[in-house]
């Protein structure tokens, strides 16, 4: 219901085009209008914000952006799960694109790294998607400790509730053909999509591929990162989904 009244009451504007660029923000008031710029001063004409509920200034600083994005808003903090799907469903009434790419709003993205996503699809026209990572190239990876501590069990978390093993699971920077965004609903609203996701790619037999990213580490990136006690809590919400419901 909330998806509903979320997307009623945007502007509903159709975006068609090769790619949109969908971003999930939730108290980004630092940050947003730097990410947005710059993705904007890099050509990037279709941009779909889902602004999560945000309690800070997030809100006035989108509608600021005017016709240059297209903004769709919770009234409440759903979770990371419930605005990545509340674009998807935008996409999916309002479309007629070729993919999209997910891109965090709290400035850890390379927009640079955006064509290497452009570039796999264009060399695989059967590829319905493409996981960003930070650990394909290790010379290359500066990784805090405890986060790759906590990134690697992710992963084979991940693995063992979905059956498929990516180096890198809860990396925000991610492509769709628009195809696969057709065949996936995600149900779970907090973190723990990510892990529903990859099983949904599994169950739906969808060729995923891996390409590699950068990740730009900031004392306010760090600090909008996961606790270990949410990691937990996230991975007790997947199991519960997966084998009690």
């Amino acid at each position: 219901m909330i998806r509903e009244i979320a997307i009623e009451k945007s502007v509903k504007t159709k975006i068609v085009g090769k790619e949109v660029i969908l971003i999930r923000a939730f108290n980004e008031a630092k940050v947003i209008a730097g990410v947005l710029e710059e993705l904007i001063q890099n050509g990037y004409k279709n941009i779909l914000v889902v602004n999560d509920g945000s309690t800070d200034e997030t809100q006035s600083i989108l509608e600021d952006f005017g016709e240059k994005i297209i903004l769709v808003s919770h009234a409440t903090n759903r979770g990371a799960g419930a605005a990545l799907e509340t674009g998807f469903e935008y996409l999916r009434r309002f479309g007629k694109i070729d993919y999209v790419i997910t891109f965090d709003a709290d400035g850890q993205h390379l927009v640079s790294d955006i064509k290497k996503f452009d570039e796999k699809f264009d060399e695989d026209a059967k590829l319905g998607a493409i996981f960003g990572s930070r650990f394909l190239e290790k010379s290359k990876t500066n990784v805090p400790f405890f986060r790759k501590v906590i990134l690697h069990l992710g992963k084979i978390f991940t693995f063992f509730v979905s059956g498929i093993y990516l180096t890198d699971t809860h990396n925000g920077l991610r492509g769709f053909r628009f195809e696969t965004i057709k065949k996936i609903h995600l149900k779970m609203d907090s973190m723990a999509y990510a892990s529903e996701l990859i099983e949904e790619i599994r169950k739906k037999k969808i060729k995923y591929a891996e390409v590699f990213v950068v990740i730009k580490y900031t004392d306010y990136s760090l600090g909008k990162g996961q606790s270990s006690l949410n990691a937990i809590n996230i991975a007790l919400k997947v199991i519960f989904n997966k084998f009690f419901k």
